[in-house]
């Protein structure tokens, strides 16, 4: 028994075996459930623990977001300096102490020190703040899915944890798909319904000129930045209900970059 088929003196002969499986152990980690949400923070205190080139990417989204941000670090990347000169955000060159998150509406860990990262986590959660821990999951209460911005267009990708290298690939494959010209065609979309909830809200036939508009050809157009033909949709569908000339400063006015 146990005896090499070429002989005592077989390298093999008297390697010693693997340990037996782990039949208890689940095959397939469990996948995060979430909630999608797009919180609005325009405005409201955040907090973000780490002056490095993750913090500093976390800090661009949240004031893109428009939100107030405080960054606690002993450094900062030259970008995120310049960003407190200018009085952009509030920074605390200091170690993390959970009085840093008096106030706060939300708090990011991005640290390069897991235990640092811990801390942040467990004082936001004891104080019901929601937290975002970069890279642990389960540290979190909330997680940044991978995002394609087109100006008022966001568009968010999530794998529940099972796989960020997928939600990457999403991602870029869906900004080749989502181009520049959204953000004009948010813009026009928005100018148009303001001017005419503005003057018929509630009327029964606002949803079908909705529909209409993004059923039509609109944004063909505006992506072969086409003004004449961009405002001749907008004529067919909206006249008489809004005035030509009133539609053509809309279109001027998207165009404007």
């Amino acid at each position: 028994m146990g005896k090499c088929l070429w002989g005592e003196d077989c390298k093999w002969a008297h390697r010693p075996r693997p340990p037996p499986p782990n039949n208890h152990a689940p095959l397939v980690a469990e996948v995060m459930k979430t909630y999608p949400v797009f919180a609005l923070i325009a405005d409201q205190p955040c907090l973000v623990v780490g002056g490095g080139e993750v913090g500093e990417r976390k800090v661009r989204d949240l004031l893109e977001a428009g939100a107030r941000v405080t960054v606690v670090s002993r450094t900062l990347t030259p970008a995120l300096k310049e960003m407190a000169a200018r009085g952009e955000i509030n920074y605390r060159q200091e170690d993390f102490t959970p009085e840093h998150l008096a106030g706060m509406m939300l708090v990011v860990g991005a640290t390069d020190d897991p235990e640092v990262n811990a801390r942040v986590s467990a004082a936001a959660r004891s104080r019901g703040i929601w937290v975002n821990i970069v890279d642990a999951p389960d540290l979190c209460t909330f997680i940044v899915p991978a995002q394609v911005r087109r100006g008022d267009l966001t568009v968010a990708i999530s794998t529940g944890g099972a796989s960020p290298a997928l939600a990457r690939k999403l991602r870029q494959e869906l900004e080749q798909y989502f181009g520049p010209e959204y953000n004009r065609y948010l813009r026009l979309l928005q100018g148009v319904r303001d001017r005419l909830l503005a003057g018929r809200r509630g009327h029964p036939d606002n949803a079908a000129l909705f529909q209409r508009l993004v059923d039509s050809p609109l944004k063909q157009a505006l992506a072969q930045e086409n003004q004449e033909w961009t405002i001749n949709i907008l004529e067919d569908i909206l006249t008489p209900t809004l005035h030509s000339t009133l539609l053509a400063e809309l279109v001027e006015t998207a165009f404007k970059e």
